[in-house]
């Protein structure tokens, strides 16, 4: 007996109402379920801020007042648990990022962003991740909006991760964070976040791998570095609430170019060279 029916196509499966019920009480609870993780993995990274930005203090009171004593060895140390408690201190920040960067993304209005601002918090954030790597770490802000509208949050984000990835896999050499204004004819007026590092460069193969998070728990071929491979991820997430598009350019071994377009819909400050 023929299976198609007298129009000459296969029969259309019908699913019972009840049936149907069921598949959206399922997809329900499993939404249900991963917000209730997310709320969770945010309350986790909440209770670890202070007490790691307070392990954070008291080193820097350390390396402050025991500054001559320390020599040798003995300021290795400080160094590295500096290092380590900075790198924990990311961590906490990036998990909170990501279990609530959706909402705080959406819920974020727009601001004034001026650029002076946005590099120096950036700024200081980056020099303690490079302190014990001794990069260099440049800044192009050659036709940067002095002043820009935008969701400062996420945009924040962006950039943090992206420059501190990019430190974390750089051994040797620069790290340079570009700032610029661009026409798209897809995006129309943006601004374009762009971190460019002189690394190991990642393989064509790899590239959507490292946007998954926890990719570094995953891949054991790139578990060399700290961290629990969220950052990228984090970047993709709020780049996606802002409409941005992520470009990635990326050689082996000559290292890797990270471009966030973002589309600005109000106005923006007279732009020119900005000197840091």
């Amino acid at each position: 007996m023929s299976n198609l029916a007298n129009n000459g196509h296969p029969p259309v499966a019908s699913v019972p109402l009840d049936a149907r019920d069921g598949i959206r009480s399922t997809m329900q609870a499993a939404q249900w379920d991963q917000g209730l993780h997310m709320e969770a993995l945010a309350n986790l990274a909440h209770e670890l801020r202070s007490p790691v930005q307070a392990i954070l203090g008291y080193l820097d009171i350390l390396r402050d007042e025991l500054s001559k004593e320390l020599v040798g060895r003995h300021r290795q140390i400080i160094d590295r648990m500096n290092a380590n408690a900075h790198d924990l201190a990311q961590t906490v920040e990036n998990v909170m990022d990501f279990s609530v960067s959706d909402a705080m993304a959406e819920a974020s209005d727009e601001e004034e962003i001026h650029l002076h601002d946005l590099i120096g918090d950036l700024a200081l954030v980056l020099d303690a991740a490079n302190d014990l790597k001794g990069l260099e770490i440049r800044f192009e802000l050659e036709g940067a909006p002095a002043v820009f509208r935008a969701r400062r949050r996420p945009i924040n984000a962006i950039l943090l991760n992206l420059a501190i990835n990019a430190i974390k896999f750089t051994d040797r050499g620069r790290v340079t964070i570009a700032i610029r204004l661009a026409q798209s004819s897809q995006l129309g007026s943006a601004v374009e976040l762009e971190v460019r590092d002189t690394g190991p460069g990642i393989d064509s193969a790899m590239v959507a791998q490292a946007f998954t998070r926890c990719a570094q728990l995953s891949h054991s071929s790139i578990r060399t570095h700290r961290g629990m491979g969220l950052g990228l991820a984090v970047v993709q997430r709020n780049a996606e609430a802002l409409g941005a598009k992520i470009i990635v350019k990326s050689e082996l071994p000559q290292g890797s170019s990270f471009l966030v377009i973002v589309p600005l819909a109000n106005s923006i400050g007279d732009a020119h060279p900005i000197r840091t």
